[in-house]
Order: structure tokens, then sequence, then C-alpha cells
């Protein structure tokens, strides 16, 4: 059994624009007297900021526990997939600069109906992944080309016939 969770660094960049979010679509609503489809633009703003912030609170507090049966996120929504019952798997690099030589992994899970999204930043992806692929293998799923190349871009080995 092994532990994962984002570290706080990994999320203190999404805290901190989500406050920056916040202080600029909040004060207007309070301060200003809007007429209401610019209110509703502020408002709208307020919302997804907020809503950011409450997804990345979910992510610290819910730390990632795995096994060779399992894998399961803890916390105030938990969820659990079973290995053996894993029906999708993909793993797509989003890029943040146009070379591509910066950005981020987002391992995506689905089983019996249930998903799991993890990105790079949590401790362990690359063995989170590890497994996931095994998984994968054990259950014959194709997987595409995409995430393939994801896979081997971390350093893990696919099967030929994956490859």
């Amino acid at each position: 059994m092994s532990r994962h969770a984002y570290p706080l660094s990994a999320l203190a960049g999404d805290y901190a624009r989500a406050a920056a979010g916040l202080a600029l679509a909040l004060p207007p609503l309070v301060l200003l007297p809007l007429n209401r489809y610019v209110f509703a633009v502020f408002a709208l703003l307020a919302a997804l900021f907020l809503l950011f912030a409450w997804r990345t609170l979910l992510r610290q507090l819910g730390p990632i526990e795995m096994s060779e049966e399992a894998i399961a996120s803890l916390g105030p929504f938990a969820t659990r997939l079973e290995w053996a019952g894993l029906d999708e798997m993909k793993l797509a690099y989003y890029a943040t600069r146009r070379d591509g030589r910066s950005g981020w992994m987002q391992l995506a899970l689905r089983a019996g109906g249930r998903r799991l999204r993890l990105d790079s930043r949590i401790e362990g992806f690359a063995a989170i992944v590890a497994r996931a692929v095994a998984a994968a293998r054990q259950r014959r799923l194709p997987l595409s080309a995409a995430t393939a190349s994801n896979v081997t871009a971390l350093g893990i080995a696919l099967a030929p016939a994956e490859a």
C-alpha cells in the first residue's frame, strides 16, 4: 500500500490564482452599483474562481492510496477503483509553451462507472501510472497513441503490441 498526496508547494500557485481571481471579481460586486449584465459577468467570474479554489482544496484534502488491488481517493468525496475492473486509462500531456517543453500530465482512470483524475504534481505520479499501465495490460485495454507516447515519455516500458 502506498499513499500519495499533492504537496502544498504544488498547489500554492492554484491557491494564488484563485485568490487573485476572487480579489478582482468580488470588489466590484460589493462596492459598485452595476447593471444586471455586468453584475452577472462578475458574479460568474467569482463563482468560477470559487469553484477552482474548492477543487484545489479537495485535492489537498484527498490523498490517494494505491495497492495491488485498487486505487482510492480519500477525503470528502472518496472514490475507489478496482484495478481488476479498469475500463479506461488515458494519459494526456498539456503543454504550457508552444514548443512543448513545459507542461503537465493528467491521468484519467475509469472503472465501473467511477472516474479518478490525477495530475503529475502528485507525489509518486510515475509509480501510479506504471501500476495503471500494468492493470490496463492485464485487462487488455487498448491505449491511444497519445497515451502510449506519454507513458513512454515517463520512462515506462510498454509491451510490443501496445507500442
